[in-house]
């Protein structure tokens, strides 16, 4: 019988070993005040680097010279394709050539719902076919820490189209 008891109580013992064991691992790994989704807000994503364009996807596509066109970052020069844009998180915009130089400045904030990014003025292309192109907002689609999508609805001529970009 005294075997017995003392099984007992080194199993007891070795049960609350466990659960501590167990409680602590738990208090350890779990989520604290800290990790808040605040941390990662979609302003503080856009702010968090600088951004190059992956692609301007155009809807519906160009012709130019018999040539089907749905990213018209294929009429840009290379200068403008290598082009990079910081979002800082004062509010302030900036956009580099290749070499860091700055090329312009502007302001930059997202809407209360995150679904609008604006700029202070409008940032301005020429393509052939299409024209001039400016926007000073952006229809976000998506933002994560690394890729922004957006949307910038755009008429040239009669036609209607829909720039979707891509920031990486």
């Amino acid at each position: 019988m005294e075997i017995l008891k003392l099984n007992s109580q080194i199993f007891m013992k070795n049960n609350y070993y466990l659960s501590a064991i167990i409680a602590l691992f738990i208090s350890l790994t779990s989520c604290s005040s800290s990790d808040s989704n605040d941390a990662n807000t979609p302003s503080d994503m856009v702010s968090s680097k600088t951004w190059k364009i992956e692609s301007k996807m155009l809807s519906p596509t160009i012709n130019y010279g018999g040539v089907e066109i749905d990213d018209i970052m294929i009429l840009e020069s290379e200068e403008t394709r290598n082009y990079s844009f910081k979002f800082n998180a004062d509010g302030t915009f900036e956009q580099y050539d290749a070499t860091g130089e700055v090329l312009f400045e502007s302001t930059w904030s997202l809407n209360s719902d995150n679904t609008i990014l604006s700029f202070g003025e409008p940032i301005v292309y020429v393509y052939p076919v299409v024209g001039e192109m400016g926007f000073s907002s952006i229809d976000i689609v998506s933002i994560s820490s690394s890729k922004i999508v957006g949307t910038i609805e755009s008429t040239f001529g009669e036609d209607d189209y829909e720039l979707t970009i891509t920031f990486i």
